[in-house]
């Protein structure tokens, strides 16, 4: 298996699959791995350049990202390349500031983003080969999700290495990254399992798109789930961004009461197409 203790040179890919980690392998494996194992996006951690963070995921790369500025500065926002929308002078769709780092030896973090990825959202038919320095990611079993937090510390790793050790064992929760950063804190990255996820969700026909998009734990025509549907929260100051990454498939429209039938046995969400 590749080292965990990487140095982070050009970027860090994070893929939720059955693999925990890999070596870097041919292209034509890869490509085999991804067409027989259900797959989340890819999520790019750059070099941290000084003391700033930033965290984005494939699909969105080079439009928008997160970026986590000392002391405390937390933005969600369009890249300097991309631009704001039209109409709009300013890149920054949510601003906020993240609580204090917890001072040496307290044995804590401060979380700034979380990733939940439910297993049963994952996909089979993603078109895109991951690259040879993704690190895979274990899923929870089916029902449950995966979540990676991006938190910030000023405890050193073999501390938070024997902190987790005390955790329950089910969690499985693991240090992935450890980087030291300029002004004397440290990134960390880690990953756990829950055994709680959304399991129905329905994007109905709009005028743009006369098909439904619908995200369910079965796939009964066998699409594979070649959408992928990603959810943030609205944080306020001294919260962390939640992010919520769900995959999906198009269907013909369907009647309330033919999708209430399909997601019987699963809690309904229901969110009317825009």
């Amino acid at each position: 298996a590749a080292s965990a203790t990487f140095a982070l040179k050009a970027a860090v890919w994070f893929r939720r699959a059955r693999l925990l980690m890999v070596s870097p392998d041919s292209r034509a494996n890869r490509a085999r791995r991804q067409a027989e194992t259900p797959l989340s996006v890819l999520y790019r951690f750059p070099e941290p350049a000084l003391s700033e963070v930033y965290a984005a995921h494939r699909n969105v790369g080079g439009i928008e990202k997160f970026s986590f500025h000392t002391p405390t500065l937390c933005r969600h926002a369009f890249t300097k390349e991309h631009g704001p929308p039209s109409g709009r002078s300013d890149r920054a769709m949510q601003v906020w500031h993240r609580g204090s780092t917890p001072p040496a030896g307290s044995n804590q973090v401060v979380r700034v983003l979380r990733i939940g990825i439910a297993t049963d959202h994952l996909s089979t038919k993603l078109a895109e080969t991951p690259p040879a320095n993704t690190h895979w990611i274990d899923p929870a079993p089916s029902g449950g999700s995966t979540i990676i937090d991006l938190s910030f510390t000023n405890d050193s790793e073999a501390m938070l290495r024997g902190a987790l050790k005390s955790e329950p064992a089910d969690l499985k929760h693991k240090l992935v990254v450890y980087r030291q950063l300029q002004n004397g804190e440290a990134l960390s990255i880690s990953s756990w399992h829950s055994d709680k996820a959304d399991k129905v969700f329905r994007v109905s026909a709009a005028p743009h798109d006369p098909r439904d998009l619908l995200i369910l734990p079965v796939d009964p025509d066998n699409t594979g789930r070649p959408v992928r549907l990603t959810l943030f929260s609205n944080p306020k100051d001294g919260d962390l961004m939640t992010v919520w990454e769900m995959g999906g498939y198009w269907h013909p429209p369907l009647t309330d009461v033919e999708w209430e039938a399909m997601c019987k046995p699963y809690k309904s969400i229901n969110m009317e197409g825009t």
